[in-house]
């Protein structure tokens, strides 16, 4: 099987940086929040890449969460944006070369066994990502495969 399902032209690139990144443009940082989005949203049967983008890019500010977090509580009062962040797509086929999630023949992405270890390491750690992990807990299966595709067949049909 091909690891680099989304962009097969394009390969993670490493290059020295004069200044530090912060820390939401970290790989690691994108790499952890992906891993507890497939975890804590997936449900049984995984995530799709719309959804990874439509909650990651939630996650930029406090604002965008609470948008997502209105929708989900009353769709047909409020409106989505759905963008989507080449980063993401980078995160996705970097995680596909190390194995921490793999894709199913549906297109749905999973975590692999090490996927899953490094994400209860995540889940248990009091100190780590207190505030993501709680955005994502009120998202938990709300945000079903479903409405997904209702929002994408909206806004592309």
């Amino acid at each position: 099987m091909k690891n680099n399902i989304l962009i097969p032209s394009e390969y993670v690139k490493f290059d020295a940086k004069p200044d530090a990144v912060p820390y939401k443009y970290r790989l690691s940082y994108r790499i952890s929040i992906t891993c507890l989005i497939l975890k804590i949203t997936g449900g049984r049967s995984g995530c799709s890449l719309t959804k990874i983008h439509l909650i990651t890019i939630s996650m930029y500010s406090t604002k965008s969460m609470d948008h997502l977090l209105a929708y989900l509580n009353e769709p047909k009062s409020n409106f989505l944006t759905l963008r989507f962040d080449p980063a993401v797509n980078k995160t996705i086929n970097f995680m596909l070369a190390d194995k921490i999630i793999y894709q199913q023949k549906n297109g749905l992405f999973r975590l692999s066994d090490k996927g899953k270890k490094f994400t209860q390491k995540l889940i248990r750690s009091n100190e780590l990502l207190i505030s993501e992990k709680s955005f994502l807990n009120n998202i938990s299966t709300h945000l079903s495969e479903d409405i997904i595709k209702n929002i994408s067949n909206t806004l592309l049909g």
